[in-house]
């Protein structure tokens, strides 16, 4: 198992919701790295995000990269195809997988009272 898909695995060990683990499993690519740009660093800058999630009604996807805004907020909410290709904005990065598919297009259910993005 890839040390990726191992991380995906422990994240979904966490999370207590079973409607939001059975969405995301629905949901789950074999992890690939895509190089994306890094715009907050020297020019031409990029990082590898690895796709973990992809909801393709969005074009979007939920990656995780150990660089740009991780180690501390690992789980991004990307595009998967376009013009905006990048990593994107850190409000769009969380520390947890469970936090970035609740603040992604692919969730439509409410969270639990009092929930708020870590």
């Amino acid at each position: 198992m890839s040390s990726i898909a191992k991380l995906v695995d422990e994240e979904l060990a966490t999370i207590s919701d079973t409607d939001l683990v059975a969405a995301i499993r629905q949901l789950l690519v074999t992890p690939y790295p895509v190089e994306r740009d890094w715009d907050y660093g020297q020019p031409g800058e990029k990082y590898i995000c690895w796709t973990v999630l992809e909801h393709l009604p969005s074009n979007t996807a939920v990656a995780h990269c150990a660089n740009g805004f991780g180690p501390t907020f690992p789980w991004g909410l990307v595009w998967l195809s376009g013009e905006h290709m990048n990593i994107g904005m850190d409000s769009g990065w969380f520390a947890t997988l469970e936090d970035a598919m609740r603040e992604s297009c692919a969730w439509d259910l409410a969270n639990p009272p009092g929930y708020e993005v870590g």
